[in-house]
């Protein structure tokens, strides 16, 4: 598990290719993501309101530092870990919008060619768009009423 994570981490691919790692090698699965994190939101909803039954770490003694000042040395550490996780999702930010730009010039690609190897489908829809027009340009119009 720490390889793949290290590996997840720290190569130089795509977010598609990351999750993809991580369902095949782990097993990770949609339900155990969700239940991750609906955990992981009860225990911080649980810890802060106190109403979980855990007692709170007491800072160490004789270290001559206050509640405070150990609360905040301790948040430190998830606090960096988190602006690497940014770093880690802004950075996947362009890759994410170039899979969508060539998702959809795929999907326009393959619309081209499925026109070009079924040419009744382009005259059917330039037929009825000359249709349409022809219709609303020979017809009278008709005096607005007011």
């Amino acid at each position: 598990m720490r390889e793949t994570i290290h590996r997840v981490l720290h190569e130089d691919t795509t977010l598609a290719e990351r999750i993809r790692t991580l369902f095949r090698e782990q097993g990770v699965t949609i339900a155990t993501i969700l239940t991750a994190i609906g955990m992981t939101i009860s225990t911080l909803v649980l810890a802060l309101t106190g109403s979980g039954g855990v007692v709170a770490p007491t800072p160490p003694p004789g270290k001559g530092e206050g509640v405070k000042e150990w609360i905040e040395k301790h948040l430190q550490s998830p606090g960096r870990v988190q602006a690497k996780l940014a770093g880690k999702a802004a950075a996947a930010l362009p890759g994410i919008r170039g899979s969508i730009v060539s998702w959809l010039l795929t999907l326009l690609g393959k619309t081209a060619g499925w026109l070009a190897e079924n040419l009744w489908a382009i005259v059917a829809a330039a037929g009825g768009l000359l249709l349409v027009a022809a219709r609303e340009w020979l017809l009278p119009k008709k005096p607005k009423q007011t």
